[in-house]
């Protein structure tokens, strides 16, 4: 960061409305109008304020349907004022422990309408955390091992419960999830866990809105049920890891089913671990899987004979 960037963001947060919106973010992405809600304050005013700290790349944004969710940006986590907003929420204002109460009301609520809507639809199923749902992180933990996890992502993140008990490991965690009333959920239980490192996308698996090379870890998780869908996830998959990366498969395979191996190693990936999870019947589990290292290309020294 050079001297007028830093000058930028400085003067950009040294302003009451916008400070209490950084502390705001610190849980994660959030919507202008649940912004507005915490601040009290009318709609052109907190967007004004939250442009002016997107012009100086604390803060980012982008748009779901009808809402705008604004989030901690990249240069804006790497900077010193992350540290120093952090400090500040986690002391004893008044109006910002007033503004982190008014959040987390709202959170919950907005738990509550995504459950209920999700009942309504019978999408329901696994959206209530338990103690299943933390054995289950420890377990995939004790797969990975015990090195930073860097940039993950979790294709069909469901209700978030897995990519928050992973938080902390990681450098940075992405989900995408089809359903907008998991994604609610989601969001929801990941700002609970106060760091803003988190993203929940609306992306199909088959169409995933990331560059080649940009995960250390990618997880797919129930995702595989459809023959004709699973190579296009698979490739996917394997597009956005970065080359020493690792990919968790999550989904119903049969002991006998030898498909899904022969599919990775049609892509350069070797199973390192697979774990068939205890159940009625082993249809339910966790592969694990490595690229293969390039082989390393020698060259050969010719050889010849004079006549």
């Amino acid at each position: 960061m050079d001297l007028h960037q830093a000058v930028l963001q400085l003067n950009a947060a040294a302003e009451p409305s916008r400070l209490r919106l950084l502390g705001a973010l610190l849980g994660g992405e959030t919507t202008v109008g649940d912004l507005v809600a915490v601040l009290e304050q009318s709609q052109p005013r907190v967007s004004r304020h939250l442009r002016v700290l997107a012009d100086a790349l604390l803060l980012e944004s982008f748009r779901e349907g009808r809402s705008i969710y604004y989030r901690w940006s990249a240069p804006g986590l790497e900077a010193s004022i992350l540290t120093a907003v952090a400090a500040l929420a986690g002391g004893n204002d008044e109006t910002l422990a007033r503004d982190r109460a008014r959040l987390q009301k709202i959170s919950r609520q907005r738990e509550r309408e995504g459950l209920r809507r999700a009942l309504r639809t019978g999408r329901a199923r696994g959206m209530h955390a338990s103690a299943a749902d933390a054995a289950f992180a420890d377990l995939v933990r004790g797969l990975l091992g015990s090195r930073q996890l860097g940039d993950i992502l979790h294709v069909g993140c469901g209700s978030g419960d897995l990519l928050r008990l992973l938080l902390p490991d990681c450098r940075t965690a992405v989900g995408t999830e089809p359903s907008g009333h998991r994604r609610q959920v989601a969001r929801a239980r990941l700002r609970e866990a106060g760091r803003p490192r988190w993203t929940i996308r609306n992306a199909l698996p088959t169409t995933l809105p990331f560059g080649a090379g940009t995960f250390d870890l990618v997880i797919v998780q129930d995702a595989l049920a459809d023959a004709a869908d699973a190579q296009r996830i698979l490739d996917e998959a394997a597009r956005v890891l970065r080359p020493s990366a690792q990919l968790l498969i999550l989904d119903r395979i049969l002991p006998t089913n030898g498909e899904l191996p022969d599919q990775l190693a049609a892509l350069g990936f070797v199973i390192s671990r697979r774990q068939w999870l205890p159940g009625p019947a082993p249809d339910r589990a966790l592969f694990l899987a490595s690229r293969l290292a390039p082989r390393p290309q020698v060259a050969l020294a010719r050889t010849g004979t004079n006549a």
